[in-house]
């Protein structure tokens, strides 16, 4: 595991050492509390995205509906194959009132599985697709669960519409982010499990924008000749204060593990 500090922001290149997912879900959340102190804050970013504008949209929804014709989507509840019935419904029998002919739709289902996807109408395979793509797709926190949009909007301190962080270019989907506090190690745990546990975060002084920040903090995946495996970005506003406050920690944390380039 390296720690470059001889590149802008620093590369703490992880690769899978730590491992993978919620296997490293503790000593992430440590990591990130270690750049704090006790009068910052940690605000986490949620990005809300514009479905519309999405560049990958199509290709998406080609995804989607080839995925439910072979029955691989994720549909415990049923939910999406009973509105895939209705779009079935409604292509073959206009004006059919779905309560009352379940049975027909089960049959059109079954059916729509058995034939070979090049052999069914276009303008069906889209709208199912898009029906598919839109229920099995998070873009804004108004997709989440009751559970995240509650823990997001409870500790909600700054939405960010035109303000960019980041070093790369600002994505043409993007709607806007949203900033919402999580200064413990349960409140940390709890938004990796509830969003992603790829984040992005500041530590800010506390009442200060965002783009003040003291550090932002992004983990990524990343795949390459050089590197592979998972990295967390280090954008410091302080160099020194990092070297003097953050990086003891750090080896603390990560102890042999950890080599330093400077």
């Amino acid at each position: 595991m390296k720690l470059l500090m001889n590149t802008s922001p620093y590369r703490l290149e992880q690769g899978y050492e730590l491992g993978f997912g919620p296997i490293v879900f503790d000593t992430m959340a440590e990591v990130i509390l270690a750049f704090r102190q006790p009068w910052q804050d940690i605000l986490f970013s949620y990005t809300n995205w514009d479905r519309e504008l999405d560049p990958h949209r199509e290709n998406l929804i080609e995804d989607s509906v080839r995925g439910f014709h072979t029955d691989v989507i994720y549909d415990p509840n049923q939910a999406i194959s009973l509105r895939v019935k209705e779009v079935l419904l409604h292509h073959y029998a206009p004006g059919s009132d779905p309560r009352a002919n379940q049975a027909l739709m089960d049959q059109m289902l079954a059916r729509f599985r058995e034939v070979p996807l090049d052999e069914l109408d276009e303008e069906l395979l889209r709208k199912i697709g898009t029906a598919v793509h839109g229920m099995n797709s998070f873009y804004t926190l108004e997709d989440r669960d009751e559970a995240t949009q509650t823990f997001i909007n409870s500790r909600l301190v700054e939405t960010t519409n035109s303000t960019w962080l980041y070093p790369f270019e600002r994505p043409v989907d993007l709607k806007n982010q949203l900033w919402y506090r999580a200064n413990t190690k349960e409140e940390i745990l709890q938004s990796f499990e509830l969003t992603h546990w790829m984040f992005a975060c500041v530590i800010v002084n506390r009442s200060t924008r965002v783009e003040d920040y003291s550090y932002l903090l992004d983990y990524t995946e990343e795949h390459g000749d050089e590197h592979d495996g998972m990295v967390l970005y280090i954008s410091s506003k302080s160099p020194e204060l990092f070297k003097d406050a953050v990086l003891p920690q750090l080896q603390v944390l990560l102890g042999d593990k950890l080599e330093i380039i400077k």
